[in-house]
């Protein structure tokens, strides 16, 4: 690639591996909804439901730690101070650890709040918990694997992401179908199968990693320096804002489908993980653009970053295009893979059509969101979803208690075009 040309070639070959990469994270939820779909009681998705939203809400919190770590690992490619480098990886590794180590402390405090707002029944409750108390064990691994998953990536170390992803995942399902299907292991057999997939995960990050010789020139006082901690925090200070946001918006939506029983909720959920897959495949080029943004804004190239733009909204337009076709073709075979309780089938095929609107509508804020972190410019992404809460408040307020499951749904998808259509305002402030 030129230092101003950037061809669909050379995008392409980055998005391709990244949307594959991505992708298996959410097929880690799906497996599991998939598999204790089968268990004949809805309770059980229900209950795997609420403990992955306590989990997505205590992650997505710090998923800056992958976000902005792409940015900074992308920026620093011309970078020919190897301890500089070194320290620039190592500052996000320990505060994930840090982290990870006040999740487990407060594990209870944790899960007591959260099923007080999401308020189940007993039942479900029962489920969550022995769901929950096992996989929190895998807090350090998933947030130490966001800072390793965020260097790869915006190292443009294709095959260690690709490889960490994809074999951490498939071993996930594997050993879902083991413990649960064969050992009759139900709800602890799904925890322990994501916790070990955490773990497996983790070392195969740090095998890439080693190449770098980073462990080399690791210097703690050059990573605690208050000047530099204080910078990746006004960073990442705008992302922590926009993921409380989308917790928020993401709590509401499962809170207001409890209300409506469980068999909604578990209809819901089964939705909702169709939506997590389409929204890490979009993700993944979300991931392409802030490699190269980064790029361009670390050489301070101008013509890059246009490019860049160009060719994001391109092929999120194409993907989101090619994703709506497929799901109108095959949403009730997908929907069959996970359960075969006739009630939540009947109840998810009902609301299944609000899916095929998510692509289009969302795709603009769901990729170009990468742009914005790769180049460190952080507050849009926080101004477009705080914006996009706002309007789904007054949706959730006004239009659920009206129209019920659908207006779940159509506060959803307003959640998300909002967000694309604030951003894309902000786009000029990219540039250098």
């Amino acid at each position: 690639m030129q230092n101003n040309s950037l061809t669909h070639k050379t995008y392409l070959s980055i998005m391709i591996p990244f949307m594959l990469s991505t992708v298996t994270q959410p097929l880690l939820g799906a497996a599991d909804i998939a598999v204790v779909g089968r268990l004949g009681d809805e309770k059980y998705i229900a209950g795997i439901s609420i403990g992955t939203l306590i989990f997505n809400t205590i992650y997505w919190i710090f998923g800056f730690l992958r976000v902005s770590t792409t940015g900074f690992s992308a920026q620093s490619i011309k970078n020919s101070n190897i301890q500089k480098t070194s320290d620039t990886f190592f500052r996000p590794l320990f505060i994930a650890v840090f982290i990870s180590i006040i999740f487990i402390i407060f594990q209870n405090t944790i899960f007591n709040f959260s099923i007080k707002l999401i308020a189940p029944d007993i039942e479900i409750k029962k489920a969550a918990s022995e769901y929950f108390f096992i996989l929190i064990w895998g807090a350090p691994f998933v947030l130490v694997n966001y800072v390793i998953l965020g260097w790869l990536m915006g190292q443009g170390n294709v095959k260690g992401s690709l490889t960490m992803q994809i074999s951490s995942n498939l071993l996930n399902i594997i050993l879902d179908v083991t413990l649960v299907v064969i050992f009759k292991q139900k709800i602890a057999g799904v925890a322990y199968a994501t916790l070990i997939s955490q773990i497996v995960s983790a070392l195969i990050g740090l095998y890439y990693l080693l190449p770098y010789g980073y462990i080399k020139n690791l210097c703690l006082k050059n990573i605690f320096r208050k000047k530099e901690l204080i910078s990746i925090m006004c960073v990442n200070k705008d992302l922590i804002l926009r993921t409380v946001c989308l917790v928020v918006h993401n709590n509401l939506f499962t809170a207001a489908s409890s209300s409506l029983g469980v068999t909604v909720l578990s209809a819901n959920a089964v939705l909702f993980q169709v939506l997590s897959v389409i929204s890490y495949l979009l993700d993944g080029i979300a991931n392409t653009s802030s490699v190269f943004a980064g790029r361009a804004a670390g050489e301070k190239n101008n013509i890059l970053m246009k490019n860049t733009w160009k060719k994001t909204f391109q092929w999120g337009l194409i993907m989101a295009g090619i994703l709506t076709i497929i799901y109108l073709i095959l949403y009730p075979r997908i929907i069959g893979i996970f359960t075969d309780i006739t009630t939540v089938v009947y109840t998810a095929e009902r609301y299944a059509y609000w899916i095929a609107l998510y692509p289009i509508l969302a795709f603009i804020g769901l990729t170009f969101y990468g742009i914005f972190t790769g180049s460190s410019v952080t507050a849009p992404i926080l101004y477009s979803t705080a914006g996009a809460l706002g309007g789904f408040l007054l949706s959730w307020k006004y239009v659920i208690p009206v129209l019920n499951n659908d207006g779940i749904w159509i506060s959803l998808l307003l959640f998300y075009f909002l967000r694309s259509i604030v951003l894309i305002p902000f786009l000029k402030k990219t540039l250098n």
